[in-house]
């Protein structure tokens, strides 16, 4: 509708009531004037009337026009009539007049000229047929046509208005409907602009994995080339070409993860982990960097701040860095200190402030407001001394943007520059301590360390007293020399001695040296040298009888004391012990054992795996195969389970629906469920949460993350729990190999807690299971069975992972992957990689096997009965539907037929099931099926 049409619907919807309005004051005027009230009523109902239904039926149309311009005229035609005779009959014609001016609401000309003509038609009706109706004597010409030249003004005046608001809105209308086009085309372009932008950043973010490949195998190359026999000009050529590969890798990182951001793949993840680490992490890779720009790096992290925040480390790490990487750069020769305080805390979230300050070269005002945007550099011309992508900020800005924090700059053209940022996290359990506490026989030591830089030793200062340590401090070489002379004359020896190697007068090592020729009461002090040069050349130059460690500047709380522990672990005698409570087998909280937990798992080895981990963590356990049976489990539970841990891709019914299903009864405070998958992708995870899982555990399972994410979310039992379950090692006696390529066994035998026999037996399942793997991922991919391929290469990814064959887990991971994306030329090729990759690991697996016991017919047992004949109808009903509990279904055959374990596990049916191929054993079923009964073999 046009706004000309809503204008004339408008105007219409008023005349109604107008109209009708003017039934009633007919009447009154007829009552007062001693006319008939219901003659007039029913004259103004009937304009009334006539309007209303031509309204109805015809709407703003010519026909309702033409009758409303009629029917205006009317009403002040009757009340000329009823007051015929009255002093105010002549004012009546004013009425007309009002009406008239009325009709332009219409827009219409021709409803105009019919109301001036309806006007001059009552003049002629009453000059000639009711003279007497207005005029006191006879009909008055004149009058009339006085009348008449009013109203022909009247009427072009509106008439021309009129056309002038058609106008008008037509105009209007083309420029509304020109306004629409183009801000349609607009947005047009808008939307192909930013789709075009989006596709850019995708494309780059998705690219980031085919970028850094090759740039890893390059920088990977020259380090392994510089590690060789060169000549100096080779070394000089593999340096530069390292040198140009990390620039470049730099480049690409910046690139990829701006475009990222803009991509709105950048996301972050919250999880537990230490602040102080993760600063002190990034501290330690610049330091080469200030090194070679003789840059003196310092740390300060505030008492109050936690120890354990719940964040994303990674991008914590990246904004440090980065900050930390630019303030090297530009302060060749001076210092650089990184700080971290409370800014404020409430209700478990704290907002953090980092500060990275330089004594660099500054920047000015300009240079400032442009820093933080993309691509901008301080010192962007050509000749610029520092190299740098200019969106190493930007990045940074974007990170700490989405911490819900603020980044900012202070500095001065030749003194320094400050940046500030703030960054939202939450507090992490304090409890669970990712720091090893300080020993107490190292709380007692005496300790003494010298060091020419007040902020050096402040630091020293501080970190001593965090572990609840007295340090004793000292300038310089010769004052640590008169201190260790005075504290040995009183009795109280110095068991350490810290000193740095380059200071003023005497150093570090002409200090040591000297302390070596002299004579103690209480004998020498443990040394230590603390260098911010190259520490490993420094002990190639001999001293290794004096010197009892040489460390790193900047020094790292964690690895200072490691270092202390390690020089008087051997007169404690600890050394032994945190080995043997590092191998520890972990467990639950004593409060938690013996609970009963649910592991739904469809894979074998990983079923066995997670068996043997959760028992050593001291639960008992309960199995499913898949999401169905573990529903049907927990709903005919009359207790709840403490905790399930779920596999998400499964067969039949897979871990989401699974959750979500037991969602319907079981809260998560009330059952914990935990995602087992060898997903690491934040999609994954986000996935699982969305269904109700409580947490995720990545595979390949590590115990200690494992038995950690338990005590997390079991809770007490109310009533006594079942018996702890008794730890056995199993590795006595077992056979394994300590090294058997190219399954990794030091790193799989940690995912078993130790056990050589049960990761010998698995690594032969493995054989078995997986020896015909590429064949048969073809004839699934050949059939149409996407799902049940996809699957079959998740399981070998999570199985490989917990086995140590991390060539064969990534292949099996790229595979689920193009699977997933239905790209089967390069699942195909993955495969034919696969097939070459794993045919090593069958091989190494096959030698495990112990020569198989011979077999003799000498004990048939004839297998009859209706619960063997049922077994087996039932088996063979599942090979035929391809489905995967077929295998549990041949377990049951074989129990009804009497069969051992050795016999069934060489069994060809269950061979067959192992490599997944359902025809083969349906073949054994159907042929040996029809014999009137079965035997089974006894070994012998």
């Amino acid at each position: 509708m046009t706004q000309l049409d809503q204008l004339r619907f408008h105007f219409g919807k008023f005349l109604l009531p107008l109209f009708w309005a003017h039934v009633p004051l007919l009447a009154a005027v007829a009552m007062l004037t001693g006319h008939s009230p219901l003659w007039a009523a029913i004259g103004g109902a009937f304009l009334a009337a006539a309007y209303h239904m031509t309204w109805s039926h015809e709407g703003i149309g010519p026909s309702t026009r033409y009758l409303s311009a009629v029917a205006l005229m009317g009403e002040p035609a009757i009340l000329l009539l009823l007051l015929r005779g009255h002093p105010w009959q002549m004012d009546m014609h004013m009425y007309f007049f009002a009406m008239l001016a009325l009709t332009i609401a219409w827009c219409d000309r021709r409803a105009i000229l019919v109301a001036a003509g309806a006007t001059a038609a009552h003049h002629v009706l009453l000059l000639y047929l009711l003279p007497n109706a207005v005029f006191p004597g006879e009909g008055n010409l004149e009058r009339v046509l006085l009348h008449a030249g009013i109203v022909a003004f009247q009427t072009a005046v509106l008439v021309w208005l009129s056309d002038k608001l058609v106008e008008s809105f037509a105009r209007n209308q083309r420029m509304g409907d020109e306004i629409l086009a183009k801000n349609e085309a607009l947005q047009q372009r808008t939307r192909e602009a930013e789709e075009a932008s989006q596709a850019k950043s995708l494309f780059l973010a998705n690219m980031s994995h085919e970028i850094r490949t090759p740039m890893n195998a390059i920088l990977g190359f020259c380090h392994l080339a510089l590690r060789t026999d060169l000549n100096p000009r080779q070394q000089d050529y593999v340096g530069k070409i390292n040198q140009a590969g990390q620039s470049l890798l730099r480049l690409i990182n910046d690139i990829l993860d701006f475009s990222k951001n803009e991509a709105g793949k950048l996301t972050l993840e919250s999880r537990p982990f230490d602040l102080r680490r993760a600063v002190e992490n990034q501290v330690l890779l610049v330091a080469d960097a200030a090194k070679g720009k003789r840059v003196t790096l310092l740390s300060r992290i505030a008492d109050d701040v936690p120890d354990r925040l719940s964040g994303d480390e990674l991008r914590f790490g990246q904004v440090a860095l980065n900050l930390l990487s630019n303030a090297v750069k530009f302060s060749e020769g001076g210092s650089v200190t990184i700080g971290l305080t409370l800014a404020e805390e409430s209700g478990g979230h704290v907002m953090l402030e980092l500060v990275v300050r330089d004594t660099g070269i500054g920047m000015t005002l300009d240079q400032q407001l442009s820093l933080f945007q993309s691509f901008s550099q301080a010192d962007s011309s050509t000749t610029r001394r520092f190299g740098g992508t200019g969106l190493g900020l930007a990045i940074c800005r974007q990170i700490v943007e989405q911490m819900g924090g603020t980044i900012r700059v202070d500095s001065v053209p030749g003194g320094g520059s400050s940046f500030t940022c703030t960054m939202r996290m939450d507090r992490a359990d304090e409890a669970v301590a990712l720091e090893a506490p300080v020993p107490h026989h190292i709380r007692q030591l005496h300790v003494l360390a010298a060091d020419d830089n007040p902020a050096s030793r402040q630091i020293l200062q501080d970190v001593f007293a965090g572990w609840g340590m007295m340090i004793d401090l000292v300038a310089s070489g010769d004052e640590a020399l008169a201190a260790v002379n005075a504290a040995d004359e009183m009795g109280k020896p110095y068991d350490l001695v810290l000193l740095d190697w380059k200071m003023p007068g005497m150093d570090g090592m002409q200090a040591i040296e000297t302390m070596g020729r002299t004579v103690y009461r209480a004998g020498r002090p443990k040394a230590v040298i603390v260098t911010a040069y190259d520490a490993d050349t420094l002990a190639q130059h001999g001293h290794e009888g004096d010197v009892a460690a040489f460390l790193t500047k900047p020094l790292v709380p964690a690895m200072l004391l490691e270092g202390i522990t390690n020089i008087f672990a051997q007169d404690q005698g600890n050394a032994a012990q945190d080995m043997s409570a590092s191998m520890a087998v972990p467990r639950v909280s004593p409060q938690f054992q013996g609970l009963c937990v649910l592991l739904v798992e469809d894979n074998d080895i990983n079923r066995e795996i997670a068996l043997e981990l959760l028992g050593d963590a001291g639960l008992a356990v309960e199995c499913a195969e898949n999401g169905r049976i573990a529903c049907d489990m927990v709903r005919h539970r009359a207790e709840p389970y403490a905790a399930i841990l779920m596999d998400v891709q499964m067969p039949e019914m897979d871990g989401i629906t699974a959750t979500r299903i037991i969602r319907e009864s079981h809260s998560a405070d009330r059952l914990p469920i935990l995602a087992m998958t060898a997903h690491a992708y934040e999609e994954e995870k986000a996935r699982c949460r969305d269904a109700g899982m409580n947490d995720h555990i990545a595979k390949p399972v590590d115990p200690a993350a494992l038995v950690a994410t338990l005590d997390r979310w079991l809770k007490a039992p109310t009533s006594p729990s079942q018996p702890v379950p008794t730890i056995t090692d199993k590795a006595a006696g077992g056979t394994l190999p300590e090294s058997l390529p190219p399954f990794d066994i030091q790193a799989a035998l940690l995912r078993v807690n130790g056990k050589a026999a049960l990761l010998q037996k698995l690594i032969v399942t493995f054989g078995d299971n997986y020896a015909h793997v590429a064949h048969d991922l073809r004839v699934h991919i050949s059939t149409g069975l996407l799902p049940d391929a996809r699957r079959l290469a998740h399981s070998l990814k999570g199985v490989a992972g917990s086995l140590g064959l991390a060539d064969v887990q990534v292949i099996a991971g790229d595979i689920e992957r193009f699977l997933a994306d239905r790209q089967d030329a390069p699942a195909q090729a993955a495969i034919d990689e696969l097939e070459q990759a794993i045919a090593p690991a069958i091989l190494a697996a096959l030698s495990l096997k112990v020569a198989p016991a011979t077999i003799s017919p000498q004990s048939p047992v004839r297998v009859e009965g209706e619960e063997a004949l049922a077994a087996r109808e039932a088996l063979r009903e599942l090979l035929r539907c391809r489905s995967l509990r077929a295998r549990a279904s041949f377990q049951t055959f074989a129990d009804a037929l009497g069969m051992s374990d050795q016999v069934r596990t060489s069994h060809p049916v269950h061979k067959a099931l192992e490599r997944l191929d359902y025809d083969a054993a349906l073949n054994w079923i159907d042929d040996e099926g029809g014999a009137p009964a079965m035997q089974t073999e006894t070994l012998s």
